[in-house]
């Protein structure tokens, strides 16, 4: 007698949770078919903050790559005229 009290207390507990998480599933599912145009707003502004930055960093590469040819080129008549003067005394 005490089996069966048991056993139905635990189908009556076992079933209680499949329910839930059944209903907590086909509300995940509502949400998520809800929320479908706004995630994929957001998908698109984050992939375009993705181009500007990658354009930006591009861009400043670009306009940086003058001022090292620069910096090369007075390092490197510096270096010509020590070694010139060396080469005189």
């Amino acid at each position: 007698m005490i089996i069966i009290e048991g056993l139905k207390l635990m189908v009556v507990g076992m079933t209680t949770v499949m329910l839930f998480l059944s209903f907590m599933i086909l509300l995940i599912g509502l949400a998520a078919r809800l929320t479908k145009d706004v995630t994929a707003r957001e998908l698109q502004a984050i992939e375009a903050e993705k181009q500007r930055l990658k354009r930006e960093r591009e861009m400043a590469k670009q306009a940086a790559t003058p001022d090292d040819d620069v910096d090369i080129v007075v390092i490197t008549a510096a270096i010509a005229a020590f070694e010139a003067e060396r080469a005189a005394a």
